[in-house]
């Protein structure tokens, strides 16, 4: 199971608390499904058997991505799309997960693009394409597990970063 950044002290807010919303976010049909995936080579993947995810990635990703926010940004208005209409989104942020396993050579990679979105004016401030590669620290599935989180966590980082910048 991924699961959240730990709690840190985030920087006070320098122009008030942003309202941010997550979602929508895309994933590939082949990380549509409850085992986890690893790519065995270039054009070939494996679907681990016994080990399964707690909850469809499809539903963890953006719930963890909010709650990373969260905890990076100086925020307790992070929303989950489709967020109530009585909330006030400042920015929205869609992922596209174009990729997320373990790689033959010991790594895990989730490679995504994502925008943020000014609500207020509907203008995309920002458009990226990145890739996270951490390296596994052990065979089984729990580190497996582990390093998806740390590149979880990272894309998490730049998109609280993006946010920071953009609200100044």
């Amino acid at each position: 199971m991924l699961r959240p950044v730990e709690d840190i002290a985030p920087a006070p807010a320098q122009t008030g608390e942003l309202a941010v919303g997550v979602g929508p976010l895309s994933l590939p049909g082949y990380l549509d499904r409850p085992q986890i995936v690893t790519r065995t080579g270039p054009n070939r993947l494996a679907l681990a058997e016994f080990d399964k995810w707690a909850e469809p990635l499809k539903d963890s990703l953006p719930a963890l991505i909010a709650a990373n926010l969260g905890v990076l940004l100086p925020s307790r208005q992070v929303y989950l799309y489709p967020w109530p209409r009585s909330a006030e989104v400042d920015y929205q942020i869609t992922v596209d997960v174009l990729g997320y396993e373990r790689t033959p050579d010991g790594r895990c990679t989730l490679e995504a693009r994502w925008s943020i979105v000014d609500r207020r004016t509907h203008a995309t401030r920002e458009t990226l394409h990145r890739r996270y590669t951490t390296q596994v620290q052990g065979a089984d599935y729990a580190a497996i597990v582990a390093a998806m989180n740390a590149a979880l966590t990272d894309l998490s980082r730049d998109l609280a970063d993006t946010l920071k910048k953009q609200a100044r």
